[in-house]
């Protein structure tokens, strides 16, 4: 039985070696540009785009950093104070931890308005 499976597999070795073999013209005319078609018009100003997405990034985690801070702090001092002696929390954790949680949704909400605001070009 092995014996017959060899005897199949090297009587198709020719066929598969010669299925390697490529063009030499083929080589030669290749080129890594990728043909263009002469239909696909990009215009300029598209692939330039220009909006406000850094700056709404920005503003956006600044504020929303500072109101989670805030709302962070606020929410720690409110709560009611445990019973035993020498006890005191800081309240900086959780303000901290609430801000960066406020920089990350003002962030993510900032730039996705920067990019609906498209900004204009100078008149000269």
């Amino acid at each position: 039985m092995t014996r017959s499976l060899s005897v199949f597999l090297l009587a198709l070795l020719p066929a598969s070696l010669a299925a390697q073999r490529t063009d030499p013209m083929r080589l030669q005319s290749w080129s890594p540009a990728p043909p263009l078609s002469s239909d696909a018009v990009v215009p300029a100003a598209a692939s330039l785009r220009r909006d406000h997405r850094l700056e709404g990034l920005v503003a956006g985690g600044l504020v929303l950093g500072a109101v989670g801070a805030w709302v962070g702090a606020q929410a720690c001092h409110n709560q009611p104070q445990p019973i035993g002696a020498g006890s005191g929390q800081s309240c900086t954790g959780d303000a901290v931890v609430v801000g960066l949680a406020g920089v990350a949704v003002g962030s993510v909400v900032g730039y996705l308005l920067g990019r609906l605001t498209p900004k204009r070009s100078p008149a000269f």
